[in-house]
């Protein structure tokens, strides 16, 4: 059996390819952030779960979230500076 593990963070496009390639069955299911602090990059989907559900291996996939013009202006110092959030 395959560790499921290792699709953890991987783009969704490319872990797909993995599966496809080997003829694994699998389904996808999408969450959505409720964040206002930062913004979704609907071009960049990634696995956050992989877990095995009726014989084949389900993804739960979210998009990258992006720092928002807010979250910028808030992590600025007072020379201008921007303050890299820390993840």
């Amino acid at each position: 059996m395959m560790d499921i593990r290792i699709f953890i963070g991987m783009p969704l496009r490319y872990a797909k390819s993995v599966l496809k390639e080997k003829d694994i069955p699998f389904t996808v299911e999408e969450t959505k952030s409720r964040s206002h602090f930062f913004k979704c990059n609907e071009q960049s989907i990634y696995v956050i779960r992989a877990t095995y559900v009726n014989e084949q291996i389900h993804f739960l996939v979210n998009y990258s979230l992006e720092v928002s013009n807010d979250v910028c202006n808030v992590l600025r110092d007072r020379n201008g500076d921007y303050e890299e959030p820390i993840f």
